[in-house]
């Protein structure tokens, strides 16, 4: 069966997944969030379309094809809602297509740009968190926390950090690798001693794959138990995002957010593999009351702010 011309003219889903990948591969360091806008804002660029009602719908359908390519990856989900709000708030009365087109790509300039700011924006603000001996305890590998310890480092801040394993992604030893060349004292745990090492720790610095309607983080799995313990030692566990990463959603559960189960390499026996089933779930949900603040290039916020972010 030959493919749709709708299909054709999207490229389909692995079309629309490979240019991910390539924007990713080509720009390791940027955020999914920024790549997914990128993607879109390609499909803008190549469309034909002869109305904006069918421009919409493409570039609509575009980002549902994405968003399947990578189910619940919540980066890829913040950068289409902001693709999107972007094109159905455009005042599109008047101009031709072809000129609609031209102020979402500016859209697409400018939101890349400013993602870039928007990191040392937020370093510049939460370094101001890190005072002299602050022992800082992190979890998995966060750009924009990675950017706010180098920044603390470059003003001569001394500190020293506690990264955790972060099984079964293991970003930790990345987050290790990374602050040994700044000459920041580091020292790697496994996640199981979050509790024995929080007595020791100042603050808590993660990243977040989203922030919810709420205030709750979607993030690496394990933020959610850190954030327990920091509330029950009475340290505090600050997030550190972009403000792009709000996204319009409610999660009630850890179920609303969790991904289908599957067999992954953890490093254990292959005769317990045998009688084990190991599920690899890459995010979790930490609800507000565990979280802070919040750490943005918009300043410092209460996790009760983002619902008016989101609504303005």
């Amino acid at each position: 069966m030959a493919p749709s011309k709708r299909a054709q003219s999207q490229g389909g889903p692995f079309k629309i997944r490979a240019q991910l990948d390539e924007i990713t591969q080509q720009n390791p360091e940027m955020s999914l969030a920024v790549a997914a806008v990128k993607v879109l804002a390609s499909t803008v660029r190549n469309q034909h379309a002869s109305t904006m009602t069918e421009l919409t719908l493409r570039v609509t359908e575009a980002s549902n094809e994405l968003k399947k390519s990578a189910p619940k990856n919540y980066s890829i989900l913040a950068g289409c809602e902001a693709f999107l709000k972007q094109l159905n708030h455009t005042d599109y009365h008047g101009v031709s297509v072809e000129e609609c087109k031209e102020r979402i790509l500016e859209f697409e300039e400018n939101f890349v740009t400013n993602a870039s700011g928007y990191v040392e924006k937020i370093s510049t603000v939460g370094a101001n968190l890190i005072k002299d001996g602050s022992v800082i305890l992190m979890h998995s590998y966060s750009r924009v926390v990675m950017a706010l310890l180098q920044h603390a480092a470059q003003q001569n801040k001394r500190y020293s950090v506690i990264a955790t394993e972060s099984r079964p992604s293991r970003f930790g030893e990345k987050a290790v690798e990374f602050l040994s060349k700044l000459n920041v004292p580091v020292k790697l745990v496994p996640d199981s001693a979050v509790g024995f090492v929080m007595e020791k720790v100042d603050l808590v610095l993660v990243g977040a794959e989203a922030v919810v309607e709420n205030g709750g983080l979607i993030n690496q799995m394990g933020t959610y138990q850190i954030a327990l313990v920091a509330k029950a030692a009475n340290k505090p566990f600050y997030a550190v995002t972009e403000s792009y990463k709000f996204v319009r959603m409610f999660p009630l559960s850890q179920s609303d957010v969790e991904l289908p189960e599957h067999r992954i390499d953890a490093g254990i026996p292959s005769t317990a593999s045998n009688y084990s089933f190991v599920s690899e779930h890459h995010v979790d949900y930490t609800p507000p009351h565990l979280v802070s603040s919040l750490i943005t290039n918009l300043g410092v916020l209460t996790p009760s702010g983002v619902v008016h972010i989101l609504v303005s």
